[in-house]
């Protein structure tokens, strides 16, 4: 438990910061004007009220897959008091120098070109998609991802493993992202967080975990950037998180959801997200990794498939149970192999490994690689 940076605020507070524009961090006026300044820049939308749980939940799928890794437990045991969310307070310095890097570098989030290695900061994936097409609608996406605590070299790299929900093109797409980060520039640890990132009309509006307003917190016990203190070890014991990312059929809003029991964490409200709100046409489950210069960034256990087969699931990185939901409030289901293509910008350094339908664990990835001076 983080006590000295994670208070439990009023959820009517809360609202009333959202509806006037006040931060809900603990901060200082100057900061409050400063990012209420920043609201009316980004055009973010007031709430006029908090919903507290979705108008229903998925279907539960009906998959019994062995239990081979254990479920990740994220957040306060005993939760805030009754009326409250936990809110990571986040330092001036440490604001500041995270929205410096944010502004910098979400447009290499948003986009899916891959960047020159001879342009200073290289940002690379290694990932699996649903195909583009203009036809393609999901109304939520699903896995399990195997938590690992990569080792960065300094403090302008960042190393993530994420589930994407994309709609649009490239240059006007909107998207949401959920996972696990070890991101020195938004939070000054190398520790692992639950993480999280969106952005509107291609990067024009974006913004990581609770940093600025956007993402409504309901969940008395599991903040955005909390520490994940269960790491996997290589060829050792394993942990991973499930995580679900559905649209309400009634509200609209885009839910995340947390652990095999569904736990609500909160909501991207509908009016945030723009033509997003319809549905999504892409999903990516996979890894990223920067950094301004070499030696790069490992991604996942630091171990790609192909070099650590002997260790089977506990060496490279995974992510197993890949669903997405077709109908509106219907179940999710296994992606379609047929439908799943794989993208590796610098295959020397990071791959990934699709090996499509399991018997025990779903449509499964596996990601990673050790980074260091692989391209050079």
């Amino acid at each position: 438990m983080e006590a000295k940076i994670t208070y439990c605020y009023s959820l009517l507070l809360l609202l009333l910061a959202i509806v006037n524009g006040h931060g809900a961090w603990g901060i200082s006026i100057e900061e409050e004007i400063e990012l209420e300044s920043e609201l009316r820049i980004q055009g973010i939308p007031g709430l006029k009220s908090i919903t507290m749980r979705p108008s229903s939940f998925p279907e539960p799928s009906t998959d019994d897959f062995p239990m081979m890794s254990e479920y990740e437990e994220v957040g306060f045991r005993e939760g805030c008091p009754l009326g409250t969310v936990p809110i990571r307070r986040i330092p001036k310095e440490d604001k500041r120098r995270a929205k410096a890097f944010l502004k910098t570098y979400s447009e290499q989030l948003a986009k899916d070109s891959m960047q020159p290695l001879e342009e200073p900061g290289a940002y690379f994936k290694a990932e699996v998609h649903t195909q583009r097409k203009r036809t393609s609608k999901y109304y939520g996406a699903q896995a399990f991802l195997n938590v690992y605590n990569p080792k960065l070299t300094t403090d302008q790299q960042f190393s993530r493993i994420m589930m994407k929900l994309r709609y649009g093109p490239e240059d006007s797409s909107t998207s949401l992202e959920v996972g696990w980060a070890v991101f020195p520039a938004l939070y000054n640890d190398t520790f692992t967080r639950l993480h999280t990132f969106w952005s509107v009309d291609y990067h024009r509006r974006s913004c990581m975990d609770a940093l600025c307003m956007g993402f409504v917190q309901v969940s008395s016990k599991i903040p955005l950037g909390m520490k994940i203190s269960h790491i996997s070890t290589y060829l050792g014991k394993q942990y991973d998180l499930k995580l679900t990312v559905f649209k309400d059929p009634k509200s609209g809003h885009w839910w995340l959801l947390y652990g095999q029991n569904s736990e609500p964490v909160g909501y991207w409200p509908e009016d945030l997200l723009g033509d997003f709100t319809s549905h999504i046409t892409e999903g990516k489950w996979g890894g990223d990794v920067y950094g301004l210069f070499a030696p790069l960034p490992p991604m996942g256990s630091g171990h790609k498939f192909e070099e650590s087969r002997r260790g089977g699931y506990r060496s490279a990185c995974y992510i197993r149970g890949i669903k997405v939901q077709e109908q509106l409030g219907g179940k999710f289901l296994d992606v379609d192999e047929v439908e799943i293509e794989e993208r590796e910008d610098i295959p020397m350094c990071y791959t990934v490994e699709d090996q499509g339908m399991s018997s025990s664990w779903g449509y499964t990835i596996y990601v990673g690689g050790s980074g260091g001076l692989c391209y050079w």
